[in-house]
């Protein structure tokens, strides 16, 4: 229809963005948008207390390699709507760059091309001098990307990808994209992305990464990055995938109460001095103490419902969640709601309780009484 003229919005620019408005034709219209520049905030140790050695980024593109992701707006976004897309990019000899959903890293025309097979929350374009390796998990490609050849590594993360996805599809259903990828990053993080992780040179070598942070981050696929969270309303998705990947796989080797205890260590520990909060005020781990409520308290949490509904009933429940809310933005609200429907009964002391109410449960023993007992003597009371 002719070109569009942007006017500037009301709301002022913040952050050094600015925010457009295009008016389009009643009847509707493509808004197509040309931009270039160079991309580079460079890298920077995290603000936060809890670094773990890691560094961030809004965005960079360098002869390294690639990281872009929506905090960095590489390309133009519409408030907090979830969007569909498809992306191509010219890919430089002996590179291959990753997006999510279903696609290819470099073509015979050296292009990579990417569809985003459904609704994202931001998009993102990683990639540099990989190597990529591959292998069918059943209907899903398995891929692993090294800036190093290493056939023997990238072995081992593929037939985890395969024995983890299986895993997961029992438990939850098929697995929601056409691949799962592992790409390593030109310097150190540990993130999960729709259909890809982007974990550090250093991370992805060590040996307890295959069962513990790797099957995390291939949960977030159903968790967070499939069923997205609404952050303004609470992140519950880090407690529950926290619980059914690195909790399930200590619990699977007979160590689960072990975990368990350890996780209310570290609520106690680090949950002080001004530092505890509601659940529905959790948004991203950036402490220990935020870490032990966002992830620690959480896990507890659905410890808790999984103990009030069975193991059936919860495995119920995490498919009609998963069902219901996939390509959606849930809240706490929307895992209370499917609870009760499965359960059949009101819950909401117990979620007023546990994502509403800073703390933890303060128990208490009365009525003590030592009585004997075949085998020596039994301790009785009234928690």
């Amino acid at each position: 229809t002719g070109p569009v003229a942007l006017q500037p919005a009301d709301l002022a620019a913040t952050g050094g963005l600015k925010r457009y408005r295009a008016r389009l034709p009643a009847a509707g219209g493509v808004l197509e948008l040309s931009y270039s520049g160079p991309f580079d905030f460079g890298l920077g140790p995290l603000a936060e207390e809890y670094q773990r050695g890691f560094r961030e980024t809004a965005g960079i593109v360098s002869r390294e390699g690639v990281y872009l992701a929506g905090n960095g707006f590489w390309y133009p976004q519409l408030g907090r709507e979830l969007v569909e897309f498809t992306l191509t990019a010219k890919v430089p000899d002996g590179w291959h760059l990753v997006s999510q959903g279903n696609g290819v890293s470099r073509d015979a025309e050296g292009r990579a091309r990417w569809d985003s097979a459904g609704p994202m929350d931001e998009i993102y374009l990683v990639g540099g001098p990989l190597t990529r390796y591959r292998q069918a998990a059943g209907a899903v490609e398995a891929e692993v990307y090294l800036r190093q050849p290493d056939e023997a590594l990238a072995g081992k993360y593929l037939a985890a990808t395969a024995q983890y996805l299986e895993m997961y599809r029992g438990l939850l259903g098929p697995y929601p994209y056409g691949k799962f990828a592992l790409v390593e990053n030109f310097w150190e993080t540990g993130y999960g992305m729709p259909s890809f992780t982007l974990l550090g040179p250093q991370v992805i070598r060590l040996p307890f990464i295959l069962a513990s942070s790797y099957p995390h981050e291939i949960l977030h696929n159903w968790w967070g990055n499939s069923v997205f969270v609404d952050y303004e309303r609470g992140n519950w998705c880090e407690g529950l995938t926290a619980y059914l990947a690195d909790h399930l796989i200590q619990e699977q080797r007979g160590q689960g109460e072990a975990y368990r205890r350890d996780t209310l260590q570290k609520y106690r520990s680090y949950v002080r001095d001004g530092r505890d909060f509601p659940l529905v005020e959790f948004r991203a781990r950036h402490s220990a103490a935020t870490e032990a409520v966002g992830y620690g308290k959480a896990l507890m949490g659905f410890h808790m419902l999984r103990r009030e509904l069975g193991d059936d009933g919860f495995r119920a429940w995490a498919l009609r969640f998963y069902r219901e809310e996939k390509g959606k933005q849930a809240s706490f609200a929307d895992v209370r709601r499917t609870v009760e429907a499965v359960a059949g009964a009101d819950l909401g002391r117990f979620f007023r309780d546990w994502t509403e109410r800073a703390g933890a449960a303060e128990l208490a023993v009365e009525g003590v009484e030592v009585v004997a007992a075949a085998a020596g003597f039994e301790v009785r009371g009234t928690l």
